[in-house]
């Protein structure tokens, strides 16, 4: 069966790139600095294969067709998309799909109660793309894309996200193969994009954030980071529930490596790596 080797939960913040001129220097050098670090460790736990997990931002799909959670099983993950390559000077990323594990996680998925949804022609976002670019520049390892709605009403509950670690987790290691993978998950902490909030950050909530996420406290951080409780802090704080899943995977194991130093013109960039080997 395959083996899940190693795991990241890591920014997607598209102003590391964006605002790069902006950005304070040295605060940007220590983000590269925590890139390369996970990087490095990742490359120790030799994957074989992304599953990657991060929420659409209105590009592949939208109000009116809008699924919970996708599996891409087209032969290629390929991106960003030509605004985030023309205006926010993003870096471009290819992988082949494992399109046998695909169709596997959506079969299961559909067993299991996940109820994927399937999009075979898709592209993956900045959501995708940000993190690879930093910890497997190489583009050398096939992916399976999950992609997540955070953003459009319903969003499930956070307990449904972490069920869907669980299952990924389960799923993954029913694989009839021993390939090493890697899960892969972006997100935010309290943000707000382009709304009245923009810029204020909830610093208090945010370093008990990192409290839980360093302990590896499941049940505290299920307990009070509800959808509305996200919400209440920044439009795209739901993002976090990428997070969720992410501790659906790995459960209570306490990061291996955990970083977050708000970079100065850029905004909030936490990565977090498990070595699960």
């Amino acid at each position: 069966m395959a083996t899940i080797v190693s795991a990241i939960a890591s920014t997607h913040n598209p102003r590391i790139f964006w605002n790069r001129d902006q950005a304070d220097p040295t605060d940007l050098a220590g983000l590269y600095a925590t890139f390369d670090k996970v990087r490095g460790m990742l490359a120790e736990t030799k994957p074989d294969l992304i599953v990657g997990v991060a929420n659409d931002h209105l590009d592949n799909f939208f109000f009116d067709n809008l699924p919970t959670f996708a599996v891409g099983t087209g032969p290629v993950a390929e991106g960003p998309f030509w605004y985030e390559t023309e205006v926010m000077n993003l870096p471009r990323y290819r992988a082949n799909v494992h399109q046998g594990l695909a169709n596997h996680l959506l079969r299961q998925g559909i067993d299991q109660g996940i109820q994927f949804s399937q999009v075979h022609d898709f592209k993956i976002d900045h959501a995708f793309t940000v993190p690879l670019s930093f910890v497997r520049p190489e583009e050398d390892l096939p992916m399976v894309p999950i992609m997540t709605n955070a953003f459009g009403y319903p969003i499930p509950p956070n307990d449904r996200w972490y069920q869907l670690g669980q299952f990924l987790r389960r799923s993954i290691e029913a694989w009839p193969g021993n390939e090493r993978v890697v899960v892969i998950g972006s997100f935010n902490m309290t943000v707000e994009v382009g709304g009245p909030k923009m810029g204020n950050y909830n610093f208090d909530l945010q370093r008990w954030m990192l409290d839980q996420m360093r302990a590896g406290n499941r049940d505290d951080i299920l307990k009070t980071l509800t959808v509305p409780r996200l919400i209440e802090e920044g439009n795209s704080t739901s993002e976090f529930l990428n997070y969720v899943t992410m501790l659906g995977v790995v459960e209570t194991t306490k990061p291996t490596f955990i970083e977050h130093k708000p970079v100065k013109g850029v905004g909030t960039c936490p990565v977090a790596f498990w070595n699960l080997t």
